[in-house]
């Protein structure tokens, strides 16, 4: 049976009161956007914009126990499943933590921009580095390569864990010595990290992706706007 990071292991009635009020009066002088409809209309796709970038504080993550391929006796990502439905890619970021295919959990969603608190390892630098290396792995189609991010990746992931994983290639500190050079004025794009909520499940990095919902959301407003703006 293969052992995979994922390791897959088989498994009144009160009176009314009386309210005295003061009446204000507000006085909107003809620059005040409240009174010129055209610029209400701007704050439109603002709002609109606002709403995509939102995003849900946790995700529910599913793993179906897929992977890219074995070294030494651990699956190598990314490793396949459903995040809130939707089919994902996950690259794991986490050795202290075992868990079983085809389960689930449901996760923390952070950016990467934002990393720290509520994570595990709550250093953000260490999470662009990670994110740097997987997307080194991204960038070949080298099988020993891919591994040899994948276990510098692991082995930052330990911090002061003594269950440190084995240096099989003889090259995490150099792999991870470049990736601490590299992320110096390196963007990290929309990686985000998913930590499971509870004791179980391990901690994954994803690519963010616009909700579709969120998108058909800003193309009616922006259309909206459109039709509004030609009128005028």
């Amino acid at each position: 049976m293969l052992l995979i990071r994922l390791r897959i292991v088989e498994a009144a009635h009160l009176a009314t009161p009386v309210l005295l009020v003061k009446r204000v009066r507000l006085s909107l002088g003809p620059g005040d956007p409240l009174t010129n409809p055209t610029r209400l209309l701007w704050l439109l796709p603002i709002l609109l914009l606002t709403s995509v970038s939102a995003k849900a504080d946790t995700a529910s993550v599913y793993v179906n126990g897929s992977y890219a391929f074995a070294s030494y006796g651990y699956g190598i990502g990314p490793y396949g499943g459903t995040l809130n439905g939707s089919a994902a890619s996950f690259y794991c970021i986490d050795f202290n933590h075992d868990i079983v295919g085809n389960t689930g959990w449901t996760a923390n969603v952070t950016s990467l921009a934002i990393s720290g608190t509520g994570t595990r390892l709550d250093n953000p630098t260490i999470y662009t580095e990670m994110a740097w290396m997987i997307t080194q792995m991204m960038g070949t189609s080298d099988q020993t390569l891919q591994a040899e991010y994948q276990w510098a990746i692991w082995s930052l992931s330990v911090g002061n864990n003594s269950a440190a994983p084995h240096d099989y290639y003889g090259t995490n500190a150099s792999i991870i010595g470049d990736a601490q050079k590299a992320v110096k004025g390196w963007s990290a794009g929309n990686w985000e990290i998913l930590t499971p909520k509870g004791n179980y499940g391990q901690e994954f990095m994803v690519l963010a992706t616009p909700e579709p919902k969120s998108l058909l959301l800003l193309l009616v407003g922006l259309a909206a706007f459109a039709v509004f703006a030609l009128r005028k």
